[in-house]
């Protein structure tokens, strides 16, 4: 995105940063507010979020086609942050209840397994989506629109099937309750 705004619509290097900040505005805020209801609400609340990332991210893709230019920044900046508040319900609470399953004594190791997994997968995206972004630059002459939509799609390719993985856990376990408060919170 950073990208996108520098070489394709002539943002400076704070301006791109600033149009990105609705969306960590919005991982901060849905973040504390999912670690405080995880435990009421349970993995339903990791696939509302991806929900909420799918449905920004599209409207992002749907926003970058319709308006071109300086404006676009802030016409993303609503998209943005509904895909933020999707994020902060997915990675924190998702991190509690991995977790939650895992004995006390095994948590450092578990902890560090998740947190490799999540490295290995965002290398990975990283890679795909800066491939097919690279790509399309070089093959449209530099259309950074056209290379900004590609990536975004196959970013939602990836989340929806992060949400079919989550929404096929809560079919499974669908008479599950929320995990049990280990740590005196909720």
């Amino acid at each position: 995105y950073t990208q996108f705004l520098q070489e394709g619509v002539g943002y400076s290097a704070l301006q791109a940063g600033l149009a990105s900040t609705p969306f960590a505005v919005g991982a901060a805020v849905a973040a504390g507010l999912g670690g405080r209801v995880v435990y009421r609400v349970g993995r339903s609340l990791v696939a509302v979020g991806l929900v909420l990332v799918v449905l920004g991210l599209l409207a992002t893709w749907v926003v970058i086609g319709l308006v071109s230019g300086p404006a676009v920044g802030w016409a993303v900046a609503l998209p943005f942050l509904v895909a933020g508040l999707g994020n902060g319900l997915v990675i924190s609470p998702n991190q509690t209840l991995t977790l939650s399953e895992v004995p006390p004594r095994q948590g450092g190791a578990a902890g560090g397994v998740l947190q490799t997994g999540q490295r290995l997968g965002s290398a990975a995206g990283i890679a795909a989506v800066g491939s097919l972004f690279y790509g399309q630059l070089a093959s449209t002459g530099g259309d950074f629109e056209t290379a900004m939509r590609h990536g975004l799609l196959l970013i939602v390719l990836f989340v929806g099937v992060a949400l079919a993985v989550a929404v096929a856990d809560l079919v499974v376990n669908r008479d599950a309750q929320p995990p049990a408060v280990k740590s005196g919170r909720g």
